[in-house]
């Protein structure tokens, strides 16, 4: 079935020496993988593999059998030109490290309309933003809620985190007991949009460590999920 809806690229990897697979988000069926054949030859294309650069928001003509086997793609055009990601290292970063992040924890195959809007206008916000400093520890947060895995805050004023049952809760001895500031900083995202100030999150020691508290939860609960390559990347860069 020939289908135009719009994408945003997660991922893409050579296939045979010509052709390349692309991962996408898309907004009509959710995650597919399209194999375009010819596209990195010497000879002149409709389709060039810059539009395939990691979370680019697209519009796409393509075929769609629904078999679970890689599918084609017609036409495509960049429906959102970025103006600063792919020029700003520490955007082009982010935007790097968070297309591993839904590579690696996306796997529904269906229309999830307010899941494909959140990611479109999360990049749109870092796209023209000055701020962004922690903006991938609140895209992650909110990210949460869509996997269908987000902690339950009913406890919340409690001072420690249970990352097993992901509850608030008060301190124990448990392995899976988080205690300390981490917590306290994990709770201030919690409910925030990215254009709040968070001025307590003010240095890349903070920063790493809910990182790492937060590939761990995900690690308990996303089966799937696997710690991404690019997050020491992002630690050497993000060192202020």
């Amino acid at each position: 079935m020939l289908v135009s809806t719009e994408a945003i690229v997660l991922s893409y990897l050579k296939y045979s020496e010509t052709s390349i697979i692309v991962k996408c988000f898309t907004q009509s069926d959710g995650l597919k993988s399209y194999l375009i054949k010819g596209i990195r030859s010497v000879k002149k294309k409709t389709i060039n593999i810059g539009f395939f650069q990691p979370l680019t928001i697209l519009e796409i003509d393509a075929n769609h059998r629904n078999k679970g086997t890689l599918e084609s793609i017609r036409s495509v055009k960049i429906i959102e030109p970025y103006k600063t990601i792919h020029v700003d290292v520490l955007k082009n970063t982010i935007v790097l490290f968070l297309s591993e992040i839904l590579s690696k924890s996306i796997l529904e195959e269906e229309e999830n309309k307010s899941f494909y809007d959140f990611i479109k206008t999360s990049l749109i916000w870092l796209d023209s933003s000055e701020n962004f400093v922690n903006f991938h520890i609140q895209f992650i947060t909110k990210l949460l809620k869509h996997l269908g895995v987000s902690p339950d805050i009913s406890l919340i004023t409690l001072s420690s985190f249970d990352i097993i049952n992901g509850v608030f809760c008060r301190p124990s001895k448990s392995l899976y007991c988080i205690q300390g500031s981490v917590v306290n900083h994990f709770k201030e995202f919690l409910g925030t949009d990215f254009d709040a100030i968070l001025s307590n999150i003010d240095s890349s020691h903070k920063r790493k460590e809910l990182l790492e508290f937060l590939m761990k939860y995900m690690q308990f609960h996303l089966p799937e999920f696997k710690r991404p390559l690019s997050l020491n990347i992002m630690y050497d860069l993000f060192k202020k």
